[in-house]
């Protein structure tokens, strides 16, 4: 069954009518909470980029992309560092387990037990992504045949 149109163009009308009504109002009291109009209405700063600083798409993904860029770079340098070696006996078993501060794993390669598994999960996700970052063949960069 068909609707009638008649009434709804009226609403839309309507509509439209109250929403530059109300489109106005929120623009005052937008520009009275960022401090552009004063208690009476009367205009303090002409210039929004006074108040604002306006950015484009492109300049936010840059500066996103740089500073995930800085973080691979920082995780790339530490695991470069070498951490200090830290002795820690087994109560239960007696076994001396030599851990490195660095990557929190002992002689053979094993995190501790109070080490999550997610956390540790992550961490090597992490470190496989910057190392893959920060990878360059030799064969690609340096003797390209023609």
């Amino acid at each position: 069954m068909g609707r009638n149109n008649r009434s709804r163009k009226r609403r839309d009308e309507m509509n439209k009518i109250k929403k530059a009504r109300y489109e106005a109002k929120e623009l005052i009291r937008l520009k009275k909470t960022l401090g552009l109009l004063d208690a009476d209405g009367n205009e303090i700063m002409k210039d929004i980029s006074d108040v604002v600083e306006v950015k484009t798409s492109k300049e936010i993904k840059r500066e996103a992309k740089s500073k995930e860029e800085q973080e691979l770079i920082y995780e790339h340098q530490e695991s470069l560092e070498k951490g200090e070696k830290v002795k820690v006996t087994n109560e239960k078993t007696g076994v001396e387990h030599v851990f490195n501060s660095k990557t929190l794993k002992d002689q053979y390669g094993n995190y501790p037990a109070w080490f999550k598994k997610k956390k540790t999960a992550k961490r090597l996700r992490k470190k496989q992504h910057s190392q893959k970052k920060n990878f360059k063949q030799a064969w690609t960069t340096v003797n390209v045949p023609l």
